[in-house]
């Protein structure tokens, strides 16, 4: 992002983190913390090198009449409670998306790497390797990690994450569907002729009925148990389900998702709700 694009959005976001900032016990002043630290995933900065970006005119924009201490940022990840940044992230979507009425819903997960094999929250779970993954490895790349995963929903036809969870690695995909599904329909407004997309992970008994009685008809893969491989679903709109997965590239390349530095759930969670404030600042404000 162009720096002049930030400053221009830096004002806005800086305001509603000082209600948030407050709302949690927190003084006006230590919400450019906040504001500092997705700031730092826009601009895929180190802690160090953040220290240095703020004292140039940004910091001082966000709240910085002085250059910071290298170990601010480490006292804030104790601090600062995660929902402040998941209330970060819910006030740019309600904000933004009012009004708006949203037909097609994806869901899918991506891992976070643990950065320390110590870390006690995380755990081993099973990925899907990406394609140029895959290519790299000829057709052998690691379907096993140790970490966490972001759980999904985005709009598919803006790109947009709406609903979001993440949780130790060894956590299946399924069982946060109830959760993100019921965050969607309190928040957003759904079209009357509204889909479901997802893999075959997804597909069960209990999730096809939800949609069904809710009227979102389901475009999910079929899941071949072992047996036989998946079937992908006849519907149009299915193909548009790749959207979540151009999101998580985003994410992981542009803004550092998987350049994890932290270690348990907490300060995991602070770096991934981080990440998507960036991508939402980024591609909606």
């Amino acid at each position: 992002m162009k720096i002049s694009e930030l400053e221009n959005k830096i004002p806005e976001v800086s305001a509603a983190a000082r209600v948030i900032a407050q709302a949690y016990g927190h003084t006006k002043k230590f919400a450019k913390h906040l504001v500092a630290l997705v700031v730092k995933q826009i601009e895929d900065l180190t802690d160090l090198e953040l220290v240095e970006f703020v004292g140039t005119k940004i910091g001082k924009l966000i709240g910085y009449n002085v250059k910071p201490t290298y170990s601010i940022f480490s006292q804030v990840r104790k601090r600062a409670d995660p929902a402040m940044f998941e209330e970060m992230n819910n006030w740019i979507l309600s904000d933004k998306l009012k009004g708006m009425q949203i037909r097609l819903l994806a869901q899918d997960s991506t891992d976070i790497p643990a950065f320390s094999r110590k870390d006690k929250d995380a755990r081993k779970g099973h990925r899907t390797p990406s394609k140029r993954e895959q290519e790299d490895a000829d057709g052998h790349a690691n379907e096993m990690f140790f970490g966490y995963k972001l759980h999904m929903i985005c709009d598919a036809e803006t790109e947009i994450p709406i609903a979001f969870y993440i949780a130790p690695g060894n956590r299946h995909d399924k069982i946060f569907f109830g959760k993100l599904i019921g965050d969607v329909r309190n928040r957003f407004r759904l079209r009357f002729d509204a889909k479901y997309l997802a893999d075959s992970a997804y597909d069960s008994t209990d999730v096809r009925e939800y949609l069904h009685y809710h009227r979102i008809k389901d475009a999910i893969a079929i899941n071949g148990r072992t047996h036989r491989k998946s079937e992908t679903p006849k519907d149009p709109d299915y193909g548009k389900r790749w959207a979540i997965e151009r999101i998580f590239s985003r994410m992981k390349e542009v803004f550092g998702l998987e350049k994890n530095r932290v270690i348990g759930l907490k300060k995991v969670l602070i770096h991934a709700y981080s990440c998507i404030t960036a991508y939402l600042i980024a591609y909606l404000m």
